[in-house]
């Protein structure tokens, strides 16, 4: 009944006339809406409920989580202090709960890390230095965080799952001039404890054992007209489990007038599970927008390594590592980019002011079915190797109907997906087609 209680009292609040935008980076960063409280005080917050409906996400087996659908919710509370003009600090509450229908009790929501629940925690604390003067863009950020670098194919906070992610750690941002701007980080996850205060204890998860490090310079504009030029890389290390993976990592993005396009490469070496690491990604795309009809017809390529003998002293399944898979590889969450290739067809058009129409196609073949597994989202292993199995895994398609609320600060979403299974599926186990439905409305204040 709290709960209840405290959801309502949220979503009132939510209705206020449009608070003020505060003009400095911390809420840029965090693309928030705020109130003043004083002049150098702000608040603001956020409530986000989903409901989603899965139908035969273990493609019909007769097991838990084949169908299943419940209720997400997530508050989130947050205060910025500007204590001087280069010195500012940040704070936000989360509370995150999974309703689940039916007395279903298929999703443990008791297990850390854990992406469905985060009773009332901190979820983020830092505090930021300015470095250049009135530069706001140049500082440095001490505390816990979040990570949205490049086209987020590596490192993202992942605001679709209830909880997100989050770091504890350190990082400089430096504006080098007009054009570069040189990003600095050292961190580690926070695993996520459903009932308790998060804290770095260790998981049975080798991505939140892990200190996370790296280096992302980004150019605008300058090497080459109307591109943004990255460079990066990246380490991921737990000594415990012998993984020390370097990524190496350039990405392209252009676009002028009604046509965009990027391209992204990674690759990777050191040790994974005391192996060689040998493995690489590649992601190519372009899209053209017409102006007439209000849409953006978009086409990409993505590829990514799988291991040839897991007998050997080299792996090569590529490490996907912190990424926003879910707004690339489908929305029912089905791949990581590991040991697959990819083509998509995405069409967005604005069919009204405040309505937006996405639907997309996504087909899915695995690099090698013989000798490495299919990954899902989270890079858990939704079948292993098959010797002799088919390279075509299915087809997805989504269709998401998005409408804004200006006035009150909200969204609405509401979105259906269908998974047709492929040949490797049915020789690999059951093989009924999936279904996924949700809706989600959010309200910032």
């Amino acid at each position: 009944m709290l709960r209840i209680n405290i959801s309502i009292i949220v979503m009132c609040l939510a209705m206020f006339p449009t608070p003020v935008n505060a003009s400095n980076s911390t809420t840029q960063d965090n693309n928030e809406s705020w109130q003043h409280i004083s002049p150098s005080l702000l608040i603001g917050g956020s409530a986000r409920y989903r409901y989603e409906n899965q139908g035969n996400f273990q493609f019909g087996a007769p097991k838990a989580g084949n169908n299943q659908d419940y209720w997400l919710q997530q508050l989130r509370l947050h205060m910025l202090w500007q204590a001087s003009s280069n010195v500012s600090f940040f704070i936000e509450a989360q509370d995150a709960r999974i309703f689940q229908a039916f007395n279903q009790h298929s999703i443990n929501n008791r297990k850390t890390p854990n992406i469905f629940e985060d009773h009332l925690d901190i979820h983020q604390a830092y505090l930021d230095i300015k470095t250049h003067g009135v530069d706001e863009r140049s500082r440095i950020r001490i505390g816990r965080q979040k990570f949205n670098l490049g086209a987020l194919r590596m490192i993202a906070s992942l605001e679709w799952v209830n909880t997100a992610r989050v770091w504890d750690g350190v990082r400089m941002t430096s504006q080098l001039g007009k054009h570069n701007t040189l990003d600095i980080f050292s961190s580690r996850l926070v695993p996520v404890n459903p009932v308790l205060l998060n804290n770095h204890k260790t998981t049975k998860s080798r991505l939140f054992n892990s200190s996370f490090h790296g280096i992302y310079y980004t150019n605008k504009n300058q090497l080459f007209a109307h591109t943004q030029f990255e460079l990066y890389s990246l380490l991921r290390e737990d000594a415990t489990v012998g993984d020390r993976v370097f990524t190496w990592g350039n990405r392209t993005a252009y676009k002028q007038n009604a046509w965009d396009g990027d391209y992204e490469v990674m690759l990777q070496t050191g040790s994974y599970g005391n192996l060689t690491q040998r493995a690489y990604a590649l992601h190519i795309g372009g899209g053209y927008t017409f102006d007439s009809l209000q849409t953006h017809l978009s086409t990409a390529y993505n590829f990514a390594s799988g291991d040839s003998d897991a007998a050997d002293n080299t792996h090569q399944t590529f490490d996907n590592q912190y990424p926003l898979n879910h707004a690339y590889y489908g929305y029912m969450d089905f791949f990581s980019l590991q040991n697959m290739h990819n083509i998509e067809v995405v069409s967005q058009t604005n069919i009204a002011q405040s309505w937006k129409l996405r639907m997309a196609w996504q087909g899915f073949w695995l690099a090698k079915p013989s000798t490495d597994a299919w990954y899902n989202a989270g890079a858990g292993i939704t079948r292993p190797a098959s010797v002799g199995a088919s390279h075509k895994v299915g087809d997805e398609i989504d269709i998401t109907l998005k409408h804004t609320f200006p006035a009150i600060s909200s969204t609405l979403y509401i979105g259906y997906s269908h998974f047709f299974t492929g040949a490797y599926i049915a020789q690999t186990g059951s093989s009924k087609d999936a279904d996924f439905l949700f809706t989600q409305v959010k309200a910032s204040f």
